[in-house]
């Protein structure tokens, strides 16, 4: 019987954690300049704010601006300044700063949780 409790206890704990924040993922996608990496935490739409470009586009898009973003502003060092947890409403914040070439980005990520995951609903890149 304490088997099946610990078999239990272990699945829903993972079933838990799938939902949380990737800092991880953002950490590494940051720093090797991979927007698909990025991007992929988004679900249909993701709000994009980079240099020269503003606005809701499809994964594909964001994809192509925020890559166009890193190609002008290629393998900066990305350092995390607020990790918040999720909010009662399944809301998370991430800000970092992203430093290449001696300018400075501040870099927001807004997820949302949704029933089964949480998701990237925006991304924020502004010189600071």
């Amino acid at each position: 019987m304490n088997m099946f409790y610990g078999f239990l206890t272990t699945l829903l704990i993972s079933f838990g954690l799938s939902g949380d924040i990737p800092y991880a993922t953002i950490q590494r996608g940051m720093e090797t300049n991979d927007a698909h990496a990025l991007v992929q935490l988004g679900k249909d739409k993701i709000l994009l704010q980079v240099p020269g470009s503003d606005g809701a586009y499809p994964l594909a898009q964001a994809e192509m601006i925020l890559q166009s973003f890193f190609q002008k502003n290629p393998r900066g060092t990305f350092v995390f300044r607020y990790k918040n947890t999720k909010s009662a409403d399944g809301a998370g914040t991430v800000i970092g700063s992203y430093v290449c070439k001696g300018s400075s980005y501040r870099s927001t990520f807004q997820f949302r949780s949704g029933k089964y995951e949480t998701k990237l609903e925006s991304i924020g890149i502004v010189k600071e």
